[in-house]
Parts: C-alpha cells; sequence; structure tokens
C-alpha cells in the first residue's frame, strides 16, 4: 500500500492533475506547430510523422503514468501564432500517428504470436520423431543416438523460444499497444501563452 501512494505523489510532482477531469497532464512548450511534425517529411499536417523526440516523450510519459489513470496532453505555443485551423489539423495528425504505430504494433504481436504457433508445431513434431525413434523404431548406433538426441535438444530449444517471445517479448509490445490504445482516446489541448 505505501509503495502505491509513494509511486502517486512521486507522479504528482512530476505531472500536473486537471483537477476537472483527474487526468495527469502532458505539457510540452513550443515555438510553432511545426515543432510537433518530422522537419523531414513533406506530407501535409493530417499526414505527417510526429518528430521522433516527440513521440519517444509522450511514450515514455505513457507508460509511467499507470494504464488505469487518464492522460491529457497540454501543448503550449506564443498566442502570436493562434490558428484554430492549424490546431485542428494538427490534432488530426497526432491522432493518425497514433494509429499508424499501433497498425505497426498489431502487425508485430501478430508476427509474434505466427512464430510462436510454428515454434510449438515444430517442437511437438521434433519430440515426438525422437520419442518414436527411440522407443518405436529402438535406433542403435553413434551416428542414431546423437541424431535422436539433437531431436530432442531442438524440440526443447524451440518451445522454450516459443515460451520466450510469449512471456517476454511480446508482454513489452502489448504493454505499448495498450499505452498507444489509451493515447488515441485521450484529449488534446492547445494552450496559448502572452508573449
Amino acid at each position: 500500500m505505501k509503495t502505491k501512494k509513494k509511486q502517486k505523489s512521486t507522479l504528482i510532482n512530476i505531472y500536473n492533475i486537471n483537477p476537472k477531469t483527474s487526468a495527469y497532464m502532458i505539457e510540452v512548450s513550443l515555438d510553432d506547430y511545426a515543432e510537433l511534425f518530422n522537419g523531414w517529411d513533406a506530407s501535409p499536417l493530417r499526414r505527417r510523422d510526429l518528430e521522433p523526440e516527440f513521440l519517444d516523450f509522450l511514450e515514455q510519459c505513457g507508460s509511467e503514468v499507470p494504464i488505469k489513470n487518464k492522460i491529457e496532453l497540454y501543448l503550449y505555443l506564443p498566442e502570436r501564432l493562434k490558428d484554430e485551423e492549424k490546431e485542428k489539423r494538427s490534432k488530426t495528425g497526432i491522432i493518425n500517428n497514433f494509429k499508424v504505430v499501433l497498425f505497426l504494433i498489431n502487425k508485430n504481436l501478430k508476427k509474434m504470436y505466427r512464430q510462436i504457433v510454428t515454434n510449438i508445431i515444430l517442437s511437438s513434431m521434433f519430440l515426438i520423431a525422437a520419442y518414436f525413434l527411440k522407443n518405436v523404431v529402438m535406433v542403435d548406433g553413434i551416428f542414431s543416438t546423437i541424431f535422436v538426441e539433437g531431436l530432442y535438444i531442438g524440440g526443447w530449444v524451440l518451445l522454450w523460444e516459443a515460451f520466450s517471445v510469449f512471456f517476454f517479448d511480446s508482454y513489452e509490445t502489448r504493454q505499448r499497444r495498450k499505452i498507444f490504445l489509451r493515447f488515441l482516446n485521450m484529449k488534446i489541448h492547445f494552450k496559448y501563452l502572452k508573449d
């Protein structure tokens, strides 16, 4: 219980909380709308990639705030730059980027799940073949024994790889997916400060 209270007080020291919504506020100061997006990307704002450092910063913030808590993004700009059309296009561009990242995460997860199933099938085939050769065919000789032991070892290694991908690699990817799903639902606010 003390750990949760300590973690919450640490988060409160790092992030402000919106008193109306109880959401943690991710606050970013900008000099221009263009700072949100990759300068090398010539696409229109709604399709332009986010600045990689900005995306990394958001992902880090999203991982620090527990998934059960709401978050809101506050982007602070000089008042003289206020442009409702750019603001609208920027919000659309940010959300579109999150959708693309989620698409890539889901694609990666599907690839991992295919790898897990393939490894389990191959592992089962190797282990059954080794058991069959050792106990039914009763192979003799050094090369036959080495081959059978190789099948056993290969089967167990493939099975371990399947467990490793499921419990370690895909766990991190699933956590990242939760972060970006939450980003899709977060409110984005533009705030303008007097120079």
